[in-house]
């Protein structure tokens, strides 16, 4: 069982997993039995976006030092 959260703005109110050809439509806000193996990918799309999501933060706030050393405001 997974719980797929909502998130604010106007997104898709379901998260479709693909795995093995086979789609998978998850409703957000609500938990779904899945197979284990749809469960892992569910985790391990999540684990990439939060590396993802850091590297992306990483990289504003060295532009942001870049500037600021640079006078650039």
């Amino acid at each position: 069982e997974i719980f797929v959260p909502r998130v604010s703005g106007n997104t898709d109110p379901n998260l479709v997993i693909v795995l093995n050809g086979k789609n998978y439509v998850l409703p957000k806000g609500q938990k779904s039995l899945v197979p284990k193996a749809v469960a892992a990918e569910y985790e391990r799309s999540k684990r990439a976006q939060y590396k993802v999501d850091n590297a992306i933060f990483d990289m504003v706030e060295q532009a942001k030092q870049q500037a600021a050393a640079a006078g650039i405001k």
